[in-house]
């Protein structure tokens, strides 16, 4: 990062870092309350929102909203680990998710595994305190869980007490950009929470939409890039959190930006270094309306495997009560899993559920992945994992 790459605005914010002889850091301007983005760009930001309207309208007529949005929870860990450069697959999370056992598991496999937990447990404590619980403290929360038993080479949950920088392999003097030192982290994650909770001066006239904060939170926190490792995890993590606090449905942005990967880091380095802030917006609110697209895509034909499985068991002839009624739903929300995982969530014995699981794999609505203890066999709903893989323009 050079200070002729700077507007003249930004290298007003470079400050010279002692530990590395004629090198600079750039530290963040306050978060922004306006933007100027062009008559493009708060068109872009309208059709984004009607796009958010039509998924929360979409998610409201799901039968049961919460059993697809479990299954988008795990595509959204994949491709944001992806981003990162993690190898593993939908199939393969919900494997060992299924098995319940995290031996043999690949490192890649455990860092999604993490991306996981860390998401819903973010979602969590939204749903339960609203816009406040998106704090420092959950954000070290989150980078916590994210690091748990992976190769880390800070505290994690802890900000960082070295400097770092983007890009350049080792050498900082190659770096596309680098963030504020250690001793100012705190200051700008402070101002950063009042973009993620928007604290609203008493002087505010034009409220910022949902979407406009989501974009101007995510370059502010990349900006600032407050953790060794895991700061891009982090920020998309951040993203769907912003909606839910807002009463919203989440919508997942990382097959977008997995899809559009330069672009998404060209745009980001254009407003950290030279305030394009209007091209940023625009591909974040196209991004809004792709994934916004691709969640009522997926959520459209999941309900449709849903019906028809509904229907094929419907037609067997079988008692009201019978165990095998329970099983479209719970495939459609975890379509990789045991006999045992079964047993555990229906609250049902293990000779009910081995015949059920045998009677779906005779229909094809199942099939084995492998031999094993009876109680550990893996068994696919390939039909859902097959709608969780289209890829995103598909």
């Amino acid at each position: 990062m050079q200070a002729k790459d700077l507007s003249q605005e930004r290298q007003k914010l470079l400050v010279p870092l002692n530990i590395y002889s004629g090198a600079y850091a750039l530290i963040p301007p306050p978060v922004p309350r306006r933007l100027d983005l062009g008559k493009e760009g708060w068109n872009e930001i309208a059709r984004a929102h009607k796009a958010l309207n039509l998924l929360e309208e979409v998610s409201g007529r799901l039968p049961n909203p919460d059993f697809i949005t479990r299954t988008w929870d795990r595509r959204e860990a994949v491709r944001s680990s992806q981003i990162e450069g993690t190898q593993s697959e939908v199939d393969d999370l919900l494997a060992y998710e299924a098995t319940g056992s995290d031996e043999g598991m690949p490192q890649d496999v455990r860092v999604t595994k993490n991306y996981v937990v860390a998401l819903e447990k973010g979602l969590g404590k939204v749903r339960e305190l609203g816009v406040v619980a998106i704090d420092c403290g959950l954000i070290k929360e989150i980078h916590a869980t994210l690091m748990e038993n992976v190769e880390y080479n800070g505290t994690p949950g802890e900000f960082r007490e070295s400097q770092n920088w983007i890009g350049g392999g080792g050498n900082i003097y190659n770096a596309r950009f680098v963030p504020p030192p250690p001793a100012r982290l705190q200051e700008c994650m402070d101002d950063l929470e009042n973009i993620l909770q928007y604290r609203a001066p008493e002087d505010e006239q034009l409220v910022p939409s949902i979407l406009t904060r989501m974009a101007i939170a995510h370059v502010q926190f990349e900006s600032i890039h407050p953790f060794l490792d895991g700061n891009g995890r982090v920020g998309r993590i951040l993203l769907p959190l912003m909606l839910v606090a807002e009463g919203y449905p989440p919508v997942y942005l990382a097959g977008y930006l997995k899809s559009n990967q330069q672009e998404y880091y060209d745009t980001l380095l254009g407003v950290q270094l030279r305030d394009r802030w209007a091209d940023w917006v625009r591909f974040f609110a196209l991004g809004v309306e792709s994934a916004v697209q691709e969640s009522i895509k997926t959520g459209l034909a999941l309900e449709r495997v849903l019906g028809k499985w509904q229907t094929t068991i419907g037609g067997l002839g079988l008692r009201s009560d019978s165990i095998l009624h329970k099983f479209p739903e719970l495939l459609i929300s975890s379509p990789v899993l045991t006999a045992k995982r079964a047993m555990n969530d229906l609250n049902t014995s293990f000779p009910s559920v081995s015949a059920a699981l045998s009677k779906l794999v005779n229909i094809g609505m199942l099939s084995m992945k492998e031999e094993g203890s009876k109680r550990n066999r893996v068994f696919i709903a390939h039909e859902v994992i097959d709608i969780l893989n289209m890829p995103v323009d598909a």
